[in-house]
């Protein structure tokens, strides 16, 4: 199946820029006949490769997947962010029962704000308060990594907390022992004693 791309895009962009499909290649350490077959839409552009053409074309990330025909159609496991919760105003993270891109506007800065992170996991919760003390990031988007542990970058920071109980909540760790004992401030600034199952820092907020 072919994809859907804008070949001509890229090439302009290359030949405006005195640039070439060979030099392209080089950059992204690949054969030229790959790089061919991609911007001829034999092959689906991964979110990497995106990310490399940007930078080779001084061109935002998002006008190249538009050009590559993925901007509107990237799935959790090809850029590594999905928006798989929501926030309430008191803190509480609720699941969507279907898990879904982020918005292609969004995309280029959370890619930018996890870069430091690495390529793990990455999910993305969008702030839903219309009142309360997170009325001001309503609409926000929170990403945070995948843990299975309470890891020890979320002590002392505001972070993703899972409770033994199944609660999930926003709330800074202010203290915790290994066995799970901790004491967490919510959103409205009321300290809670619980017993963790996992803690995993907040790494960016996206207005």
């Amino acid at each position: 199946m072919v994809n859907v791309i804008n070949k001509d895009w890229f090439i302009s962009q290359l030949q405006d820029q005195k640039k070439s499909v060979r030099g392209l290649a080089r950059y992204m350490e690949l054969d030229p006949s790959a790089v061919s077959r991609m911007l001829s839409g034999e092959r689906r552009m991964k979110m990497q490769e995106a990310v490399a053409i940007a930078r080779f074309l001084n061109a935002p990330v998002s006008e190249v997947l538009s050009h590559a025909g993925v901007s509107l159609d990237l799935d959790g496991q090809q850029c590594q962010i999905i928006l798989a919760a929501i926030v309430s105003d008191v803190g509480a993270i609720e699941r969507l029962t279907d898990p879904r891109p982020l918005p292609s506007g969004v995309i280029e800065r959370a890619l930018a704000a996890i870069r430091p992170h690495g390529n793990g996991r990455i999910i993305a919760a969008q702030v839903r308060a219309n009142s309360g003390p997170l009325a001001i990031w309503d609409d926000a988007v929170i990403l945070f990594g995948h843990t299975d542990v309470v890891e020890a970058d979320a002590i002392g920071t505001l972070s993703i907390c899972r409770l033994m109980s199944g609660e999930q909540l926003l709330a800074r760790i202010d203290r915790a022992r290994k066995t799970g004992e901790a004491r967490v401030i919510d959103v409205a600034s009321a300290p809670r004693e619980v017993t963790l199952h996992t803690a995993t820092p907040v790494l960016a907020v996206i207005p």
